[in-house]
């Protein structure tokens, strides 16, 4: 066929990459997946219940409160709670803004406790405080940031 030219078929590999450096890379791959895996699979910790709770120096606007609040890790690793801040509201009326008062470190599937400071408004806390011993129940909710890392 006139226009065609004979040419001499030469066979190129798909990728000309040193067994070394592909090596690596599967390694890099792999553990790289491995990490990502392994971090999707943080558990909540689960809340269990409020301890020691203490009221400090009282005023007419606000009042030094402080309490253990319980929780249940159920990850299989340990972690750092390093810092935590939150506001708390009750029956959606806020109440005060809380902050964890020592890091803790958490062992893994095993309970561990927050200390919490905070200033609660002073009529509020004696509003609940009434309504609690009258047995009723309130809705309480927390917003805020934790600063938790990994550990062991």
């Amino acid at each position: 066929m006139p226009g065609l030219k004979n040419i001499s078929r030469k066979s190129f590999p798909l990728f000309c990459i040193p067994i070394e450096k592909m090596m690596k890379a599967i390694l890099l791959a792999v553990v790289l997946s491995v990490f990502f895996v392994s971090c999707n699979d943080v558990k909540e910790p689960l809340f269990e219940n409020v301890e020691n709770v203490k009221l400090g120096k009282m005023g007419l606007a606000e009042t030094s409160l402080s309490a253990d609040i319980r929780f249940n890790n159920l990850n299989s690793f340990g972690m750092r709670v390093k810092k935590v801040d939150c506001d708390v509201y009750v029956d959606s009326t806020f109440m005060g803004h809380f902050t964890n008062t020592e890091q803790v470190s958490i062992k893994p599937r095993q309970s561990f406790v927050l200390p919490f400071a905070g200033q609660a408004q002073t009529l509020l806390l004696m509003a609940q405080t009434k309504k609690g011993f009258a047995g009723e129940q309130s809705y309480v909710r927390v917003e805020g940031k934790a600063r938790v890392g990994r550990s062991g």
